[in-house]
């Protein structure tokens, strides 16, 4: 009988001692979505058609200029304004250029089907710049080597207001004011857009 209840004893403790059964995992909250900003919308593309453009970091012609592109090169259009086009370069990159040196290209749904506006009778076309009297490298004596760029401010009228020089590679003060004085004396046939004559920004680019 002792023998008996001490084996019952043996068991009930043995069955205290047994480990609680593993707890269910919690289930991981639900991931958030992540939110993503709102990106500059392409309302289309627009081509070069100056020989060199400045992309500025701001629509002035006094803001910095963050890059140059080149004729022919293509960008994507973020805003349109009347004188000022708000663009992305390849590099994704955004910036702004001036609206009479770039052309429309159209928006991605393609208003590719709409009907070309007519200009006014006795309106000329619209034209880009053309040079009236080309720009005159004069020779000079100096060993000095490289390029100045120059970026002048053309009137309506065809004829340099004022110039300022970008970049000198030459290191030389006196060949940015050469370059300056070939580009103030050349004379320009000024582009038209919407039936007037248009002031214009051209580069410079003076080799030594």
């Amino acid at each position: 009988m002792r023998r008996r209840v001490a084996l019952i004893v043996l068991a009930f403790t043995f069955a205290c001692a047994a480990p609680p059964p593993p707890a269910s995992a919690p289930e991981p909250p639900p991931a958030e979505t992540p939110q993503t900003p709102a990106g500059e919308v392409a309302i289309g593309t627009v081509r070069v058609t100056a020989s060199t453009l400045n992309v500025r970091a701001e629509p002035s012609t006094t803001a910095e200029s963050i890059a140059q592109v080149r004729k022919g090169d293509r960008l994507t259009l973020i805003a349109a304004g009347d004188e000022w086009m708000k663009v992305r370069m390849d590099d994704g990159a955004i910036g702004w250029v001036a609206k009479q040196h770039v052309s429309r290209e159209g928006s991605p749904s393609a208003a590719a089907t709409a009907r070309p506006r007519r200009a006014p009778a006795g309106c000329q076309p619209d034209r880009n710049y053309s040079f009236a009297t080309t720009p005159t490298p004069s020779f000079t004596e100096n060993g000095a080597h490289g390029v100045v760029t120059v970026e002048a401010n053309v009137d309506k009228n065809g004829v340099v207001q004022s110039t300022r020089v970008i970049s000198n590679t030459t290191g030389d003060e006196s060949l940015a004011v050469i370059a300056e004085h070939e580009i103030t004396k050349t004379r320009f046939v000024p582009p038209i857009r919407n039936c007037a004559q248009k002031a214009f920004i051209f580069t410079y680019k003076r080799s030594f």
